[in-house]
């Protein structure tokens, strides 16, 4: 999912604020968009201490045509991407023991763990725990919704 070293390498991406360090990831490139397309990029790159759950791009081209222009309704993909922000930064441990953080949007995420495997209300973690300068990011297999995208 990363390449080992420069753009968009986890050593690369720990250096930079979150929404530049997501930028520099190919696997990240949809959801970066939405945030960008809906102004909240500056406002996510200078918010400190939080975590940033990122559907990766697979994510979203599992969606059926009807989820995706229900994502582009008016004022959803704002909702989606402050769905998928807490306040302070997740550790693994917080995951373990099956906390219930808040998000952006005043909705509860269930994060839990078992055996090695991570995930948030039921979406796995597919690479986890990477710091940036000011978050932390969580990319998952899924997109998180508070009511469902019809298919």
């Amino acid at each position: 999912m990363f390449p080992p070293t420069g753009n968009g390498s986890i050593g690369f991406m720990t250096t930079r604020k979150a929404i530049t360090a997501a930028s520099s990831n190919q696997q990240l490139t949809v959801f970066v968009g939405a945030v960008r397309a809906v102004g909240l990029a500056k406002s996510l790159n200078s918010r400190h201490s939080y975590t940033l759950i990122i559907p990766a791009n697979s994510a979203f081209a599992a969606l059926s045509r009807a989820q995706v222009i229900r994502l582009h309704e008016s004022g959803n993909f704002r909702k989606i991407i402050r769905y998928h922000t807490v306040r302070g930064r997740l550790t693994p441990q917080r995951f373990a023991s099956g906390a219930r953080p808040e998000t952006l949007l005043g909705k509860r995420l269930t994060l839990s763990k078992t055996g090695p495997v991570y995930k948030v209300n039921g979406a796995t973690v597919l690479c986890g725990n990477i710091t940036t300068r000011n978050a932390t990011i969580y990319i998952i297999d899924k997109v998180l919704a508070t009511a469902p995208l019809r298919r």
